[in-house]
């Protein structure tokens, strides 16, 4: 079509996400637009490919017209970390990992799984009513010198951020854990004071018959939530568990769930999500069973259980329930949800 350059704009970040990633493979200078995902509009002010103040539509014409940098040029190590830092403290959750993974390996950017466990581990998220009464630019201002003033397309990063009072003290954190013997891994948004999650083990291997579980009233307190098959391989796609959300919501539960798909937004309790390896994959949640005990260190960054426990079990199957056709070729290939959940 001989393009110029590209102004996107989505309802969801995961169509802007995958616009980006398209945009990126053309190589020509785009501008995103704000969407109603502050975490993820915040990442991308901070990567240097929307503006901060200013209509958008008027920055892609004059960046264009001067055929300002290319999205490859921008999305660099330096960015990268900037747009953790900036979607990790506005509140961004395990999702936000995700798409910056996609944007970082289609950017061919190396070790962006690395600084993804380290950066987003040590930025606490802002609070929302500050974030509200400040926006992206006040944000991005009170986090100050660890930010590098890399250029964007409305110019160098930090030429036109406000002053702002210092942001209140910390609501939650990104906490990644692991299971120290299988060498699982699943990431969860932990709130101040929160130190641990533990419970009996239900599991389920679909979200359908855990929000079943949960209706008929057979859950109860004490009890932490298994649900498999919602990961990249089994999904069709990577799920995110909204109907277990409202399901919980609705029988005035709080109870902590495991999970290989993402939790809802705005979600209560305690969601340890992505685990990784999926269960489809033969991952750890495959081993677990109804009535086992596990415990999430939040504080050490360890999921636990009794010792050996599991050294004689066979991988329970989950089912694939992506269908046919593209659906079924994504299930195949896909790639493991902090990689990015593309194709491999």
């Amino acid at each position: 079509m001989d393009l110029d350059g590209l102004l996107l704009t989505a309802e969801s970040a995961e169509e802007l996400t995958g616009m980006l990633v398209a945009g990126l493979r053309l190589d020509l200078p785009t501008v995103c637009a704000p969407l109603a995902n502050a975490p993820l509009f915040a990442a991308l002010v901070a990567l240097g490919l929307a503006p901060g103040i200013g209509d958008p539509a008027k920055t892609a014409v004059s960046f264009i017209g001067t055929e300002g940098p290319s999205p490859r040029v921008l999305v660099d190590d330096f960015s990268l970390a900037n747009a953790l830092r900036a979607g990790v403290a506005a509140g961004g959750g395990p999702e936000v990992l995700v798409h910056l993974a996609a944007i970082a390996r289609e950017a061919g950017v190396a070790g962006f799984g690395r600084m993804m466990r380290v950066l987003a581990t040590e930025t606490p998220e802002a609070s929302p009513h500050w974030l509200r009464e400040y926006g992206v630019p006040g944000l991005l201002s009170s986090l100050g010198d660890i930010l590098h003033d890399a250029p964007t397309v409305a110019g160098n990063l930090k030429e036109n951020l406000p002053p702002v009072p210092p942001a209140p003290g910390e609501c939650s954190r990104l906490v990644f854990v692991r299971a120290r013997a299988s060498g699982a891994e699943a990431v969860c948004r932990v709130r101040e004071g929160v130190t641990e999650a533990a419970g009996e083990c239900r599991v389920f291997d679909s979200e359908k018959k855990a929000v079943s579980g949960v209706l008929s009233g057979e859950i109860g307190d004490g009890t932490m939530l298994i649900v498999g098959g919602c990961g990249t391989r089994g999904g069709p796609g990577l799920l995110r568990l909204d109907a277990l959300g409202r399901s919980l919501e609705e029988a005035g539960l709080e109870l902590p769930v495991l999970t290989d798909g993402l939790a809802p937004k705005d979600a209560a309790g305690a969601w340890i999500s992505l685990f990784t390896p999926e269960a489809v994959a033969g991952g750890a949640l495959s081993l677990l069973r109804d009535g086992d005990i596990l415990r999430i260190d939040f504080a050490e960054g360890h999921i636990r259980t009794g010792a050996g426990k599991f050294e004689h079990r066979e991988l329970a199957e989950f089912p694939i329930s992506a269908g046919t056709a593209y659906a079924a070729r994504y299930a195949r290939t896909a790639l493991p949800a902090l990689e990015g959940a593309g194709f491999g």
